[in-house]
């Protein structure tokens, strides 16, 4: 199809560590004004010519396909990336080495505007931070007081432990700032990914107050490590929380 102007392999693949667990990943580049829905329908239509599609699932940028010959594990993720897209999968850093599946015009290579606009987003992600970081970890700490399980470890994960990931990626791995808790195994010295572990599973509420204070600790380190300065701003500096004498 004229509108598909490249394709390759990426993911686990790009990294050499495929295992028995791996899904296929697989990157089409396209005109920028190119409807996707043809697009996935001729994919569909050749995937059905090796075997049934068991189930599908969009989740952006692409879809997840399972086939009946596949087995239960192994997904196709396949994702369709428009010319103007602001990460075009390229970024050996980020990525890894991909496989080329074909290039008709030179489009497999990094672009240097690609590059900028990451590095954007990651300045943007450490002002946030700087900003944002301490001040959020009231809202733990106010679930933990008022006795609710459920709710203060579902803000722990997302106020402080997913902003932890990010800061400890931000000093640690900046190219793959924005990859969360993915790959952070290999992303992170061992001994710094052991220590993030041990404050994912908590016992009880007193349990998770003890790890909130410790990794709020550890965030405030991170911050200063980065510095109060992002691209010529500068932030108050951090300041810890405690706990109020009386219910909140």
């Amino acid at each position: 199809m004229s509108d598909v102007l490249a394709g390759w392999e990426g993911g686990s693949a790009a990294f050499g560590l495929i295992d028995n667990y791996s899904d296929i990943d697989l990157f089409f580049l396209v005109n920028d004004n190119a409807s996707h829905e043809p697009l996935y329908a001729a994919v569909e239509e050749a995937l059905r010519g090796v075997s049934p599609i068991v189930a599908s699932h969009h989740v952006a940028p692409g879809r997840y396909y399972q086939l009946e010959a596949a087995g239960e594990y192994l997904l196709l993720d396949l994702c369709l990336l428009r010319v103007g897209d602001p990460d075009d999968y390229l970024d050996i850093e980020r990525h890894g080495h991909v496989r080329p599946l074909f290039d008709k015009a030179d489009w497999l290579r990094a672009r240097p505007a690609a590059r900028i606009e990451v590095e954007r987003k990651r300045a943007q992600r450490c002002r946030e931070l700087q900003a944002w970081f301490v001040l959020s970890q009231g809202f733990p700490r106010k679930a933990i007081w008022r006795g609710r399980q459920a709710e203060a470890l579902a803000v722990y994960w997302a106020a402080t432990l997913r902003p932890l990931a990010d800061l400890l990626r931000l000093v640690h791995c900046p190219a793959r700032w924005d990859f969360g808790m993915r790959y952070l195994d290999r992303d992170l010295p061992p001994a710094l990914y052991r220590r993030f572990c041990e404050l994912m599973f908590v016992q009880d509420l007193k349990d998770l107050e003890t790890k909130l204070e410790t990794a709020c600790a550890w965030g405030i380190a991170l911050l200063k490590e980065l510095g109060p300065a992002v691209d010529g701003e500068r932030h108050a500096p951090v300041q810890s929380m405690s706990a109020p004498e009386s219910d909140p």
